[in-house]
């Protein structure tokens, strides 16, 4: 291999490594988003059913009378917005199939990573590897 080639080696090597940071830093991001969502939309929506049984089976468990329904009605629907809320945040921001897209250029980021290191990459394919990795996941790269 010629000094060409280990240098170019070199830059590609760093410019993938700091890619590959960025593309994790990116799907950790975005798996702790979509965990504190579906959490949210889980208990809230649990919470939200969970009000409206009992007070449905045993009548208001807090309060007396309209007052007790009344509060049991609030509580039930502020958790049941809550959910809501969680839940159209995600979709809206698309987390899920951000983090599948930025799982996937991560794996070939990293795959990419192992055919250079071990050289069974050549250079230029490997160039041309990653030039397209970074064209098909620009919001992974910056």
């Amino acid at each position: 291999m010629s000094a060409d080639q280990n240098a170019q080696r070199s830059v590609l090597s760093k410019k993938l490594r700091s890619s590959l940071e960025q593309a994790g830093n990116f799907v950790r991001k975005r798996k702790k988003l979509n965990t504190a969502l579906v959490v949210s939309s889980v208990i809230s929506s649990a919470a939200a059913t969970l009000i409206a049984g009992l007070t449905a089976a045993q009548g208001p468990v807090v309060g007396t009378g309209t007052e007790g329904w009344r509060m049991a009605c609030t509580a039930a629907a502020v958790f049941g917005f809550s959910a809501t809320v969680s839940s159209g945040i995600s979709q809206q921001l698309k987390v899920n199939e951000k983090l599948v897209l930025g799982t996937q250029c991560l794996k070939q980021l990293q795959t990419l990573d192992i055919g250079l290191s071990t050289g069974s990459k050549d250079i230029d394919e490997a160039a041309q590897e990653y030039r397209d990795i970074v064209h098909t996941y620009p919001e992974m790269m910056s």
